[in-house]
């Protein structure tokens, strides 16, 4: 997703950040699969966790890395978000892509393993993101407003209302 968002973003947002290529390996000793990448130096900074949390952006980047989070999950028709954004400036590893439980659950497999929180993480990111430049820049629509009411129902313990 981060090739169609550096490809679709507006020239005016000059960043490209982009996530490092991983590597797959198998530990023949004792049959474990591993990732590899290269190492990042530098100022490793954490702008979004898997469960909503969000720095408060300091600069272009951390806008555009932000808006990059709010923009998938419209880039997804709300099916997806891409969360767990993390990096050395624009060289980003180890983002966690979250589905709601109705969408991972129907499949009838953990997608995306253990780190995907489902409703309980798209709810939160829902409640917590600040929209910013670059979110109007791409025509985001404000989250604040998009809160969808059975997300606040099941945080409330409550039946869902019927859509």
């Amino acid at each position: 997703m981060m090739q169609v968002f550096n490809q679709i973003k507006p020239d005016d947002m000059h960043h490209s950040p982009r996530f490092l290529d991983v590597s797959l390996a198998l530990w023949h000793t004792n049959g474990q699969w591993l990732t590899i990448e290269r190492n990042l130096n530098g100022n490793f900074r954490k702008y979004n966790n898997n469960t909503g949390e969000e720095i408060a952006p300091c600069c272009s980047l951390e806008d555009m890395l932000l808006a990059f989070s709010h923009w998938t999950y419209e880039y997804t028709h709300r099916e997806m978000l891409v969360l767990d954004i993390q990096g050395v400036g624009d060289k980003l590893t180890d983002p966690t892509v979250i589905m709601g439980d109705d969408q991972s659950c129907n499949r009838g497999e953990m997608l995306f393993g253990p780190d995907n929180l489902g409703d309980v993480a798209i709810s939160a990111f829902l409640q917590k993101h600040s929209c910013n430049f670059c979110c109007r820049r791409l025509g985001l629509k404000d989250l604040s407003q998009q809160i969808k009411p059975n997300y606040l129902c099941w945080m409330r313990g409550l039946p869902p209302r019927p859509i």
